[in-house]
């Protein structure tokens, strides 16, 4: 367990999912958290954990060694005009808003403060997460391996030069709603086929677990895994024949490449 009081700023839908991630592995403990959100309505969610929460970012920097900021980009800007005061080079600023660099947040912060940028997913809800880490200049090694290891406890961690975490968040952050998507089409398909919904999406969910389970444990390459299923003449092929015909890869390709350019275009807005 971590001994280091960590402070969260935003409670949006990532934020919150870290939260519970640490809380279901016991990684911190609940009084050594301080939760902070201009909404006072999402404070009760962690106050009956024994978080300490507050709607002012000062108690929070005043209390804790590391900050997690979690909020829009388009909202980073008045965080780090109130963090700007009271933040001390001895804490650790880590930040999850997508497309904000942390050249940008050490110049709004007018001090040489150690910032990691990090992209997680919504999967370490289930400790099956991916986070992509990007350390700026300034952080240590024991900095950076903290944050590895609170993410680590709710899923699995890649080390990418910052210049790729646009691409990181076009892939892994926005992917499961992906394969949402995916999963939904493959319910759909069921159902028209004359599964009742309820059986559609139990084989959907576990055929989808159950394959990427087998492309991440399996020596096979992903062709060899999908010419494994496709027998020649089969029904796979058919429906494989579907897919290449609709370009599903590359409309998937696409929407990374898209979500990526979006990211940019957030640091831009931020400016």
């Amino acid at each position: 367990m971590l001994t280091q009081k960590i402070g969260f700023i935003g409670t949006g839908r990532m934020g919150k999912a870290l939260i519970e991630g640490i809380l279901k592995k016991k990684l911190v403990p609940s009084q050594n958290l301080w939760v902070c959100d201009k909404i006072e309505g999402k404070l009760s969610f962690f106050t009956k954990y024994g978080i300490k929460t507050s709607l002012r970012i000062q108690p929070v920097v005043k209390n804790t060694e590391v900050i997690f900021i979690a909020v829009k980009p388009q909202d980073i800007l008045q965080v780090l005009e109130d963090l700007k005061s009271g933040i001390r080079a001895s804490q650790l600023i880590v930040s999850i808003a997508a497309g904000i660099t942390t050249s940008y947040i050490i110049k709004k912060l007018g001090k040489k403060i150690p910032v990691i940028r990090i992209m997680p997913n919504i999967a370490l809800l289930v400790e099956e997460g991916m986070a992509g880490i990007s350390a700026g200049k300034g952080v240590n090694l024991e900095q950076k391996r903290l944050v590895r290891k609170i993410l680590g406890a709710v899923g699995e961690v890649i080390d990418v030069p910052e210049s790729q975490q646009d691409a990181v968040t076009g892939l892994s952050g926005s992917g499961p709603a992906y394969i949402y998507t995916v999963i939904q089409g493959l319910i759909q398909g069921g159902v028209k086929a004359g599964l009742s919904q309820e059986a559609a999406s139990k084989l959907a969910i576990q055929t989808a677990l159950g394959a990427a389970k087998l492309a991440k444990e399996s020596k096979s390459s992903l062709e060899e895994l999908r010419e494994a299923v496709a027998s020649p003449g089969g029904t796979t092929i058919e429906g494989l024949k579907v897919l290449e015909k609709k370009g599903l890869e590359d409309c998937l390709a696409e929407a990374v490449v898209r979500a990526s350019q979006r990211a940019r275009e957030l640091r831009k807005e931020a400016n």
